[in-house]
Formats: structure tokens, sequence, C-alpha cells
């Protein structure tokens, strides 16, 4: 009879994100993401297969933290606009420095030189696409954005505009990141309000 995993899958996958915030996929190793959990690099290794397996563990578990992050925001607000800022806020409200996401920014050369990584890459962009797109035609029906707004190209830009403010931030460090991403997303959105920002 197999012996109860003590530690789960969750825990190591979580710890294999605060790693590579910290080092990058380069220099992660199976020994450092080990020693936050308790395991030594062979368990990892039968667990995972190889430092690529928990890369790619970790990858294939990103849209699915997308959903639940979305619904951990829908949970804190009412307003649908509300919650995509919370939900975009909130992502990186941990990075406070502008090397932890530099390293992040190390897998995007996993995601465009590997098939397997760039698959899971597009589930990731694609659970932000379509929750954004979500929230915004609920925004619609809630009055708040305009209702001639096209949603998915929205929805789109809305990526572009949370990646592209990440890379810019982490090259210049223009204020705190959740202040430089906020003033981005009011940028973006204030054609196709209802209201101006900061009117009730």
């Amino acid at each position: 009879m197999a012996r109860p995993r003590l530690v789960s899958d969750d825990v190591i996958l979580d710890a294999t994100r605060q790693v590579l915030a910290e080092l990058g996929p380069v220099k992660l190793t199976l020994a450092a993401v080990g020693s936050r959990v308790g395991l030594a690099a062979p368990t990892l290794v039968q667990r995972f297969g190889s430092k690529r397996g928990l890369l790619l563990a970790s990858a294939a578990r990103s849209p699915v933290m997308v959903l639940r992050a979305v619904e951990e925001s829908q949970a804190r607000n009412t307003s649908p606009l509300a919650t995509l800022r919370d939900f975009a806020l909130t992502a990186v409200a941990h990075i406070k420095h502008r090397e932890e996401l530099g390293n992040g920014l190390g897998f995007v050369q996993l995601d465009v030189a590997d098939p397997e990584f760039r698959e899971h890459a597009l589930a990731h962009s694609a659970a932000i696409v379509d929750s954004c797109a979500r929230l915004y035609r609920a925004a619609q029906e809630a009055g708040e954005l305009r209702p001639d707004a096209d949603v998915l190209a929205l929805a789109r830009h809305t990526l572009v505009c949370f990646n592209g403010a990440l890379q810019v931030w982490a090259v210049t460090g223009w204020g705190s990141l959740t202040e430089f991403l906020s003033e981005q997303l009011d940028l973006m959105l204030a054609p196709y309000l209802t209201e101006p920002v900061g009117c009730a």
C-alpha cells in the first residue's frame, strides 16, 4: 500500500512559483524547490519526472490559477470593472522588486521556444481574455461600459496592456508596480466607460 503524500502537488507548485520569482527558470533547481516544502530532490523527480516536468506542471496549472483568482476577486466586489481591476492588481501585489519580475519573464523564453510550454502559455492567455470578456459583458449589462464597446477586442487589449505594463515596469521601475499598472488600466479603459474615471 502506497504511503499517503504529506505534501500536496499544489504546495509544491506554489513553492515552484516562489523560487521562479527569485531565481528564474534557468537557475531554479529541484533542491531549491524541495527545501521550501521539506522534500528531497529525488522525491520531486519521482513526482514530476524532472525539472522540466516540474516547470511544465507549474505552467499547466496557470490557467486554473487565473480562474481561481477571478473568482476570489468577484467575491470581494460587486462591480464587474472593480472585479477586473482587483484581479489585475492582486496578481502583481506581491511583486516589490524589478528583479522578481525579470526572473518571471524568463519563462517567456520557454513559452516561445518550446511547443509544450507554449501550449500552456496560450491556455493561460485564453483564460485571461475569456475572463476579461465575461467581466466586460457584465459591465455593459451593469451600465459601466459603453454598449458599443467591442468586448472581445477590449479583452485582448487588456492582456496586451497587462503584459506590456509588466515588461515596461521591469525595465523602468516607474513607481510601484500596482500604481503603474493601475494607471495603464485607467488610460486603456477611459474611452469605453459610461462615466469618466473618478466620477460617481
